[in-house]
């Protein structure tokens, strides 16, 4: 039987093409990010150690979904094929790329839950009065941390068999028949191994869980701030505050280029809509741009990392800041003086 929708004859080539592209340019901001947080964050003490956890692992992330797992889907079919580099596509099965990539991208969860606590004690030694468990603190950490491990084992077990994919595909999908052949394609289905569907239920009711005592941790956070404003010198409160803005901006902007693409994706899973393949599929362009947006976001709403920038920036063009106010002095026209007798 011919190809079809949603399998296509052959893999688009601008869809590998995009994501290099985007890898090209997320590799040199997060470079950039990583100085910034490392070099130019004296004050941060063991903060900043948070914050390249999180750009860390998210660029990681990035990295194996652009590079090692560029799979390209057949939604509504909950399948692909790897559109990596031969050598990688043709000697590492999917199925071990995709749970590498699934087990590094949980890793998201424990870091964004690790800055919030830091920012969260560090607020609390101004009050010391504030309720801050300890024990619940550390649990939740131990358990965000296990999450990773127990998905990637989730994950590891839904493969299906040889036997169970053909069936699958030549009763539901024959149009996909062909794809069959190539190693690099991989096909899942919950109904025939409900590891699948362990997966994303327990990891939904974990994120659901942590991310509500993230944002539990940062409005108290905010609170005590409020709070004790006027104990607290302009400077140390302005401190607080911009870092929690900057977290949180770079959690809540990167987070929709991750929500709203896997929404769509199950939805047309769910719709069972074979036209809006390619649509759903393309959606992962933002996917593989996240960690890039949080690096952008963190360099943005952070105003020593943009000085620092800037004036790297000027001195790479030959432009130094005192140059540039001594040509603003001479253009000036100073007031006379009165001459003294």
């Amino acid at each position: 039987m011919p190809a079809g929708p949603p399998c296509p004859s052959s893999i688009p080539t601008y869809y590998l093409l995009t994501l290099h592209i985007i890898g090209g340019i997320s590799i040199p901001i997060n470079l950039i990010g990583f100085y910034l947080v490392w070099f130019q964050s004296p004050k941060m003490q063991g903060y900043k150690y948070c914050l390249c956890y999180l750009q860390l692992v998210s660029f990681i992330a990035e990295i194996e979904m652009i590079f090692i797992c560029p799979a390209f889907y057949f939604f509504p079919l909950i399948g692909g094929f790897n559109v990596g580099a031969d050598i990688i596509a043709n000697n590492i099965s999917s199925h071990h790329t995709m749970t590498l990539y699934v087990f590094v991208f949980t890793f998201e969860l424990p870091s964004t839950l690790l800055c919030f606590i830091f920012r969260h004690n560090a607020a609390g030694k101004v009050d010391q009065k504030c309720f801050s468990s300890k024990y619940l603190k550390k649990f939740s950490l131990v358990l965000a941390h296990f999450l990773p491990f127990v998905t990637a084992f989730c994950f590891w077990n839904s493969r299906l068999t040889a036997k169970e994919r053909m069936d699958l595909v030549m009763n539901n999908w024959p149009q996909c028949a062909h794809w069959l052949k190539f190693p690099a394609f991989e096909v899942y289905d919950y109904h025939l191994n409900p590891w699948l569907a362990v997966v994303g239920i327990g990891a939904f009711f974990v994120l659901f869980m942590v991310f509500s005592y993230c944002i539990f941790l940062g409005v108290q956070t905010l609170l005590i701030l409020q709070q004790h404003r006027k104990s607290m010198s302009r400077q140390t409160y302005q401190a607080h505050k911009n870092a929690l803005f900057s977290l949180v901006m770079q959690i809540v902007l990167p987070g929709v280029f991750i929500v709203v693409p896997l929404c769509i994706c199950m939805f047309v899973v769910v719709q069972g809509d074979v036209h809006l393949q390619e649509f759903a599929t393309d959606t992962m362009f933002f996917v593989s741009s996240h960690s890039m947006c949080s690096c952008i976001i963190m360099i943005i709403s952070n105003p020593k990392y943009r000085s620092v920038l800037r004036k790297k920036i000027l001195r790479i063009l030959g432009i130094s800041a005192k140059s540039k106010s001594n040509r603003r002095r001479g253009n000036t026209v100073l007031p006379s003086q009165p001459r003294i007798q």
